[in-house]
């Protein structure tokens, strides 16, 4: 048997067990992790666990998880895997404590929002209006006015005309209207 192999199959029957049974099982799971030498499927429960926490609105626990998955991910070597665990320690309400170095492409502020916040930012810029943008993301109105909010003042803009401008450079070439990100 693959040792890490117990641990993996706690990690599954958390990922689609119910939410009062989904918790005790990521510990398991982590708790199996420990006792096996498998760095990759230990990050992976980390960050399964985090994104699961992040969604029931439980950030600081979250944060915890995914740094630890991200660190993980990132002794292994796994690029793309250590990116969608810092995106989500980002949507975590994480900010980095230097931003990552930025192209031309990428204004430096831009690395500061959160995907969400990028997305509704693009959106926004494109001429969609909050209405649509949750309808695109399927979010709540208020959602997308409180993200919005802190766009505007992350960014220091102070309207969508703004906001569009500082995007400019960022903006995917269309032939206009709601760009789906």
């Amino acid at each position: 048997m693959d040792p890490p192999a117990p641990a993996v199959v706690l990690r599954c029957r958390a990922l689609v067990a119910g939410d009062e049974d989904s918790e005790d099982l990521f510990i398991a799971a982590l708790a199996r992790h420990e006792q096996v030498d498998s760095p990759y499927e230990h990050a992976r429960t980390h960050l399964a666990y985090g994104m699961w926490l992040r969604r029931r609105r439980r950030p600081v626990e979250a944060r915890a998880q995914l740094r630890r998955a991200v660190m993980g991910f990132d002794q292994c070597g796994a690029a793309v895997w250590t990116e969608q665990a810092d995106a989500e320690l980002r949507a975590a309400g994480e900010t980095p404590t230097a931003p990552p170095p930025s192209g031309p492409e990428t204004p430096d502020a831009l690395t500061l929002l959160t995907p969400q916040q990028l997305r509704i930012a693009r959106s926004v810029a494109q001429g969609a209006t909050n209405r649509e943008v949750a309808r695109q993301l399927s979010i709540s109105v208020r959602t997308v006015e409180y993200h919005l909010r802190n766009v505007f003042t992350q960014l220091g803009v102070r309207s969508r005309v703004a906001l569009a401008r500082h995007l400019e450079p960022d903006r995917p070439p269309s032939a206009g209207g709601v760009h789906a990100p």
